[in-house]
């Protein structure tokens, strides 16, 4: 038996090649040294169009059905491509409002329904607001009597019977709709999970849930709130105290 002398992936004495040794600096899939060409080498999730490994580019590998400006598989963003009609693009449903204080935010259609994609954060006039724990981040909490003052014109806040629409279109079961309505779930809803506040004053559950106020009152005391919980990974109905601190999205009216 012979004894091969290696120079990298290469026998010198036979010609006979290696997989270990290849050279892949310059192409994931394509040895430098041998010639040989190799197959899912190549690193694409961070750009599904350019490898982050060595550089190599590939056009067309961008998907961008569910948002013209947003790559779905790699968050990679474009502009220009949305198609807006009423500030909606008549393509992919995602879109943009401007509040009246210039504030932007984006909105997304979902089956029937056009809604915010971002908690609304605008200080109000008159009414109950706070930062969680006193530290804007990313929206405001509000109280409920707050909550159904403040929608901008043309806009309200959404019953438990809209957010039970809305949860039949993202799939009806609790896993599959929190999957779909978390930050870079597939259906673009991205819940930030900006906790609540209690009725005494008490911030809980940042990162952890995002709480938003419904219009429908359960009693005298006490409204429906929909919880999305980053812990147990649900979307379910809970009751909430109106003087409780909650997140809001407003629907678009029909």
């Amino acid at each position: 038996m012979g004894i091969h002398s290696w120079d990298g992936c290469i026998c010198t004495a036979c010609g006979k090649t290696r997989n270990e040794q290849h050279d892949l600096s310059k192409d994931c899939g394509i040895c430098a040294k041998c010639g040989k060409t190799l197959e899912n080498h190549h690193n694409w999730q961070k750009d599904c169009e350019i490898c982050s490994v060595c550089g190599k580019t590939r056009e067309g590998a961008h998907h961008w059905l569910k948002n013209c400006e947003k790559c779905s598989v790699c968050g990679h963003t474009r502009h220009g491509f949305h198609q807006i009609s009423d500030g909606i693009c008549v393509v992919c449903g995602h879109g943009e409002f401007a509040d009246s204080d210039g504030k932007t935010y984006k909105v997304i259609k979902l089956g029937d329904q056009v809604l915010m994609a971002d908690s609304y954060a605008k200080i109000p006039t008159e009414g109950n607001f706070w930062a969680y724990e006193d530290k804007v981040k990313h929206n405001y909490l509000y109280d409920w009597e707050t909550a159904m003052k403040i929608a901008p014109k043309g806009w309200h806040l959404p019953s438990k019977e809209e957010f039970e629409e809305l949860y039949r279109t993202l799939g009806g079961h609790s896993k599959e709709v929190f999957n779909m309505m978390k930050t870079d779930g597939q259906s673009g809803f991205d819940a930030v999970f900006s906790g609540w506040r209690s009725v005494k004053g008490v911030y809980n559950g940042l990162s952890a849930s995002a709480h938003f106020w419904t219009s429908t009152k359960e009693d005298e005391n006490h409204v429906w709130q929909f919880e999305l919980s980053a812990v147990k990974h649900h979307a379910n109905f809970e009751k909430a105290e109106k003087d409780m601190g909650l997140s809001i999205r407003f629907f678009k009216d029909k």
